[in-house]
């Protein structure tokens, strides 16, 4: 079986590959396509969609087609599977792809390169007006961009109780000297300052990649984060070693962490921020997907239970982001396939789906935060609309037998007492040759 078509439906490796920018093959006519293409109606046309969203949220993005629908007549037809990851290899390697396939990490779509279209000039266009460029070179091969970023998740978050700030005199840090004096602060009040659990069955260890990498952003600044993710430095290149041992020191402060940092191994992910709620710790640095695992009745927002503010940046980049997300790819250039690509890569689809669907989060910058349902998500929208460069989770975007298999268990190691050197030179060596 040809080793391309393997690795993308292998287990945990299928869902982190390496990002490898190498040129695309040679676009065919097919290529060539505008998605303005009106030569053909449009009405009545059908457009197949297919990602790893399931139940509200394929709803969510269904339903956000409706005015696109209305205004051209075409079908969106979205279906969803919890192992899109396998599926979406064996569709296309069976013959049957989806017309788009919305794939959860930037890399996937290095995998597939030479199966999606590349996208006209107007859609890419509108991706150059609408998203930081940080996330469309991710996706752009040969100056050929093969997709559209189409859902985020913002990771440069830190959860708290706005009652127990309030109660203890504190305030929301705005720069990393604050922040680090925060913590301090509330370490020297006997007040335990974070909240950590990298507990997740099989993926035990990731939480601490994106403490890892939220720092590796702010001390060493984005350049240095490209050529870590690339391997253009080794994983234990001091600049790599010195952050990791930052967050390591971080944590190690005497009564920083509840539970102490040799019980964050065993700390389930989902429960890790509960102490919060009972005031058992301060601090919580999560996603925005966190908002899910906030127990029923829970109120979130500047004056309920929980809020959360964002993760100060450096001096050099003050709006310096992590984020994750979907992307948006085109197996064919059927005129309806590349006006639904259009679509995406606009703001109707992004305002439109953050009214209807919560827990929804746009990558694109233009989208009016006021279309947000609550508060809380409109704050974490301009975070998201003012971040600046922003980079994708790094872990994403190396090879899967380190960004989830050996990164991961370095983690858990440091946690456990390993040398921060020694875990990363261990995660160095197992990075797979270039053969």
């Amino acid at each position: 079986m040809n080793p391309r078509r393997t690795r993308r439906w292998t287990g945990a490796a299928a869902l982190c590959i390496s990002l490898a920018l190498f040129a695309a093959a040679c676009a065919s006519d097919k290529n060539k396509t505008s998605s303005t293409d009106t030569s053909a109606s449009l009405q009545g046309k059908t457009v197949t969609i297919f990602g790893p969203e399931v139940e509200q949220e394929a709803q969510g993005l269904q339903d956000s087609f409706k005015p696109f629908e209305t205004r051209t007549g075409i079908k969106v037809r979205v279906s969803g599977d919890r192992s899109f990851e396998e599926q979406i290899g064996v569709r296309v390697d069976g013959g049957n792809p989806p017309d788009i396939a919305m794939f959860p990490q930037p890399g996937k779509v290095t995998d597939f390169q030479e199966d999606v279209v590349d996208l006209p000039d107007d859609v890419a266009d509108d991706a150059k007006n609408n998203f930081d460029e940080g996330l469309t070179d991710l996706v752009t091969f040969d100056g050929k961009l093969k997709a559209i970023p189409a859902k985020a998740d913002l990771k440069s978050l830190v959860w708290y109780s706005p009652k127990a700030f309030t109660d203890a005199g504190y305030e929301v840090p705005t720069t990393q000297e604050e922040f680090t004096a925060l913590v301090d602060k509330m370490i020297s009040d006997k007040k335990t300052a974070f909240c950590v659990g990298l507990g997740s069955d099989a993926a035990t260890g990731w939480p601490m990649t994106d403490w890892i990498e939220d720092y590796m952003l702010r001390l060493k600044g984005p350049d240095v984060y490209d050529k870590w993710y690339k391997h253009e430095i080794p994983f234990d290149d001091p600049d790599v070693v010195e952050v990791g041992q930052y967050v390591d020191n971080l944590w190690a402060k005497s009564g920083a962490v509840f539970g102490g940092v040799s019980k964050v191994a065993s700390t389930p992910f989902a429960d890790a921020g509960l102490p919060l709620l009972k005031g058992d710790c301060m601090l919580h640095r999560q996603g925005n997907f966190y908002s899910a695992n906030w127990p029923d009745g829970t109120t979130q927002g500047p004056n309920g239970d929980v809020n959360a503010f964002y993760l100060p940046g450096s001096d050099d980049n003050p709006h310096i982001t992590l984020t994750g997300g979907i992307y948006a790819t085109a197996f064919g250039n059927r005129p309806e396939v590349l006006a639904t690509m259009k679509y995406l890569a606009g703001t109707e689809y992004s305002n439109t789906r953050a009214k209807i669907a919560k827990g929804f989060l746009s990558p694109n910058k233009n989208t009016d935060t006021a279309s947000y349902p609550d508060e809380i998500s409109q704050n974490f929208a301009k975070i998201l609309k003012d971040a600046s460069p922003i980079r994708f989770d790094a872990s994403d975007l190396m090879p899967g037998a380190v960004g989830a298999g050996t990164f991961w268990s370095a983690c858990v190691d440091i946690t456990t007492g390993t040398d921060v050197k020694a875990a990363f030179t261990a995660v160095e060596k197992s990075w797979p040759s270039a053969s």
